[in-house]
């Protein structure tokens, strides 16, 4: 109980250190993509492409956007901008510039070095330009994150191997060994439940890949996930990676097959771990998902025009249950009256705000 504590826990300090977009288990649909559930790292790939992109000329009655004139040095300066605009098109620069005096290598160990510093902006300012720069930062991310004592520092490592992936999915399907053996590493000797959660969000985002946008997932990376399920006894990592497994099967047909084998092998052995009941239920879900049933099944199969009747059973009988359970209003029962609220005290500040 105490370890599916610290877990839960785990969930909340990545979120707050990181600013990764947390939801609760089991709550989005698998099948959207991995990436999407990183929002702040998707919602700058229109500005990375714009980056990489060459305008033939600029249309009559605009003027050319141009960033200004500054040093290597100076675009770094600016990592601890308040404004998120500044602080973005600053990583970008720096990832643009980061070789050109041939010391690439030494910016990017100043980079890593700026993962350690207690400043939110600068640190994911670095991560940013890292996961700009690409696979040459990979070594010393995966060095870190093994070596450093400090969670969010290592947290910070698995965001930035997220951010590569997610910057570079071109790299996906080649995506460098020795990073996804250094995640597996992590999920399964680090006890920190913060650095397990994170490098397995990280996991489902390189498996995921971006296939709305033609780049399929890397299924080493689900590999790295399934073999974690065979072991783990850890209540936490267990359902973060049901989740990555499913969302990766979901998004990548070719990968589906393994996904369900892995979850379904996850389900023989739930009952004989303490604690798994949870863990259970979520995987019975999931594979319905992955199987065309389910919510996610129901909205894929209507999105193309056809019907699933037994998805359409399966849906009523959940709202009738959480009906009956009080989880959910009767939207054909008349309102109940609402009781009168006793009046506030006068001492009862609250009732003010």
């Amino acid at each position: 109980m105490r370890r599916s504590l610290l877990s839960a826990a785990a969930v909340a300090l990545v979120a707050y250190t990181e600013g990764f977009s947390v939801s609760p288990a089991g709550l989005r649909p698998s099948g959207l993509a991995t990436c999407q559930s990183n929002r702040a790292l998707c919602s700058q790939r229109p500005a990375v492409l714009a980056l990489r992109a060459q305008a033939d000329e600029v249309p009559e009655g605009f003027k050319a956007f141009t960033a200004g004139e500054k040093t290597l040095e100076q675009w770094i300066g600016q990592f601890s901008d308040e404004r998120p605009s500044i602080r973005s098109m600053a990583s970008m620069k720096v990832a643009e510039m980061y070789d050109e005096d041939g010391k690439g290598e030494e910016v990017i160990m100043r980079l890593m070095k700026m993962l350690t510093i207690e400043d939110v902006h600068e640190r994911r300012s670095a991560v940013q330009a890292l996961g700009m720069i690409g696979a040459v930062t990979m070594d010393p991310i995966i060095d870190l994150l093994l070596t450093t004592e400090d969670q969010v520092v290592r947290a910070s490592c698995a965001k930035a191997i997220g951010a590569v992936a997610l910057k570079n999915p071109e790299l996906l399907p080649e995506f460098p060994q020795s990073a996804l053996d250094g995640m597996k590493k992590a999920i399964l000797e680090i006890p920190d439940p913060v650095t397990k959660i994170a490098t397995v969000s990280t996991l489902g985002q390189i498996g995921g890949g971006d296939t709305r946008h033609g780049y399929p997932g890397c299924e080493r990376a689900l590999d790295v996930l399934v073999a974690a399920l065979e072991v783990t006894d850890d209540m936490g990592l267990a359902a973060a990676a049901v989740n990555a497994v499913a969302t990766i099967g979901q998004s990548n047909p070719p990968f589906r097959p393994k996904a369900v084998a892995c979850l379904e092998a996850l389900l023989e052995r739930s009952s004989e771990v303490d604690g798994f009941m949870f863990v259970e239920q979520m995987i019975k879900s999931q594979l319905e998902n992955l199987q065309g049933g389910g919510i996610v099944g129901e909205l894929n199969k209507r999105s193309s025009g056809g019907e699933n009747t037994d998805a359409l059973n399966s849906l009523k009988k959940q709202f009738s249950g959480a009906q009956k359970g009080g989880f959910m209003g009767d939207s054909s029962a008349p309102p109940a009256k609402k009781a009168a609220a006793p009046p506030a005290p006068d001492d009862d500040w609250m009732s003010a705000m």
